[in-house]
């Protein structure tokens, strides 16, 4: 009782943020009290016993006592105990069932904050690379996705998102463990109006530092997309269905599963839905998941280049993209300027004032136009309502294409992988020219990117290549265009892709003759089926396609009943 009452008194809000500088104003000197509670509880017999038997008011009541002392501490020693410290507290106090888990946490954070705030003004003490202050963090944030929103207040909310912001200023780092563990379950309160800007801001620092989430040849796909991909594959041919399943696979390894049943989940919700009484909740909550996909996917695509495709592929099945693009484009502000900043709307800082369904639905039109060109241009062309056309077309002259171009252009100065090949571009011709010299051969391309791209497909132009066949030249340039209109490649994955391709020519490796180039754009293997009759080789999947495509199951070259091996 005494704890709590000298909390009180220097200024601990019961419906309040404590009051965390009437210990020095009062001069008071804590260092004695908190050192007798670090005694305490870094003896290992007595914190056991608290976690089978917890002296439950005593603890909250020393957290009340530490959130409005700790500002007073500034030796680096105290506050490494202070953490094991916390992390002992956070033990005993979160324990799972109890009754009083929310006004637990919230004095947990109130302490965590107040520590936090003081260990940043000592200079011998660095709370970065902290464990116990991570696992706190952690817990916490565990408390956040599984309290109902009924048990939390605003208070508490306000206070988990200025720790939220406190911790990303200091190290992204520090939060990092606690969205990995969580992905699934913040995607689930994205749909909680009270929950969302916390749940989004922890599930986008997840996607934008994402790595696998699983590896090796064992890849668990989720129940659900194994049955939708069994459906799937009932209308397929067997390389097709093996090629879908390699695509769920990878898509698998690198999405979480909730996000991966929402995509499917999307493609199936009636365009009109957010109309209803709870759309509003809805859509905000695939909005927001559709930004952490997109994420992910570019983070994957970097990583290595196919992963893009396969991920892509998958979008592309669950059929999530037009109803995404229908529900952004009735929602979203497309008379913004080029100087507006679209991406504040997700800022740890300010964003919080422009979470609004509007902000967000311009951000998910422009990022959707940017990571998935291809999709976008076929949903265009094909599916894209006559009343919406003119205003996706405006917006892409407008803001999108100039913006992805010179985002494309800083990607490309900081390449790091051209090797001996020189790239350079500019915004005011919309050109990239690429030069690369190769066995006394100056090869040269060309790429010229149309004002409303995607929405119209590049042009690629070898013709100043010296000392190449034109038909060979010709390839080149069609391999090009067939990344950048029809794989949703960027302009790096493509001009990469390039030279690998005219390296292996130079080995004398011959190109398959379907999409003429050597290594798949897809997969980026090389040709592995031979023709028994005239010995071409084609990619698997580009042979597959032709006799989808042909309706008859012949060689491209000899005409030939297909007859053929794997080498």
């Amino acid at each position: 009782p005494l704890l709590r009452c000298l909390s009180l008194v220097m200024g601990y809000g019961i419906y309040t943020k404590p009051a965390q500088d009437n210990v020095s104003v009062l001069k008071l000197d804590p260092n004695g009290s908190i050192g007798k509670l670090l005694e305490l509880y870094e003896n290992p017999s007595w914190v056991e016993a608290q976690r089978s038997d917890p002296m439950e008011n005593f603890h909250t009541n020393v957290l009340m006592w530490l959130a409005t002392t700790g500002s007073a501490l500034n030796d680096g020693e105290t506050f490494r105990r202070i953490s094991a410290m916390m992390h002992s507290l956070s033990d005993i106090v979160l324990l799972d069932g109890s009754c009083n888990l929310a006004d637990d946490s919230l004095h947990l954070m109130n302490a965590t904050s107040s520590l936090q705030y003081a260990s940043d003004g000592c200079m011998d003490y660095s709370s970065v690379d902290n464990e116990d202050e991570k696992s706190v963090m952690s817990k916490l944030s565990g408390c956040f996705v599984n309290l109902n929103i009924g048990d939390i207040g605003g208070l508490w909310v306000e206070t988990f998102s200025s720790l939220l912001q406190q911790n990303y200023h200091k190290s992204p780092a520090m939060l990092l463990s606690a969205a990995n563990s969580l992905s699934n379950e913040l995607c689930d309160c994205l749909a909680d109006p009270v929950k969302r800007w916390c749940a989004f801001q922890l599930l986008h620092l997840f996607a934008k530092d994402s790595q696998p989430i699983q590896s090796g040849d064992d890849i668990m796909i989720p129940s659900e997309t194994e049955q939708q991909l069994s459906e799937w594959k009932e209308t397929m041919d067997e390389e097709e269905g093996i090629e879908l399943e390699e695509d769920v696979s990878v898509a698998a390894s690198w999405l979480p599963e909730r996000i991966m049943s929402l995509l499917q989940n999307i493609g199936n919700v009636s365009a009109s839905s957010h109309s209803e009484p709870d759309g509003q909740d809805r859509l905000m909550m695939n909005l927001l998941v559709w930004i952490a996909s997109l994420d992910i996917l570019d983070v994957a695509g970097t990583v290595d280049m196919r992963n893009r495709s396969h991920i892509s592929s998958l979008i592309q099945k669950t059929n999530a993209l037009g109803w995404i693009m229908t529900s952004a484009l009735q929602e979203a502000d497309l008379d913004i300027s080029r100087s507006e900043n679209m991406f504040a709307c997700l800022d740890m800082e300010d964003g919080m004032d422009d979470f609004s369904v509007q902000k967000i639905a311009t951000l998910v039109l422009f990022r959707t136009v940017e990571s998935l060109p291809t999709l976008v241009k076929t949903w265009y062309n094909d599916d894209c309502p006559r009343f919406l056309r003119q205003k996706l077309s405006a917006f892409v002259d407008n803001i999108v294409a100039p913006a992805t171009l010179q985002r494309e252009l800083v990607r490309i100065k900081d390449a790091t992988t051209f090797g001996e090949m020189t790239v350079s571009g500019s915004c005011v011709s919309r050109e990239v020219v690429a030069t690369y010299e190769q066995d006394e051969c100056a090869l040269s391309v060309t790429i010229r990117m149309p004002s409303t791209f995607p929405l119209r497909n590049v042009e690629v132009d070898c013709q100043k290549t010296m000392g190449i066949a034109e038909n060979r030249w010709r390839r080149w340039a069609l391999q090009i265009m067939l990344m950048l209109n029809n794989q949703d490649g960027s302009v790096l994955d493509a001009l990469l892709l390039w030279k690998q391709n005219v390296d292996k020519e130079f080995e004398g490796v011959e190109p398959c003759p379907v999409c003429y180039s050597v290594l798949c754009v897809k997969t980026h293997r090389m040709p592995d089926l031979e023709c028994k009759t005239c010995h071409n080789r084609f990619h698997t999947s580009c042979l597959y396609k032709w006799f989808q495509s042909s309706g008859k199951s012949v060689c491209v070259i000899c005409q030939q009943p297909w007859s053929g091996t794997k080498v």
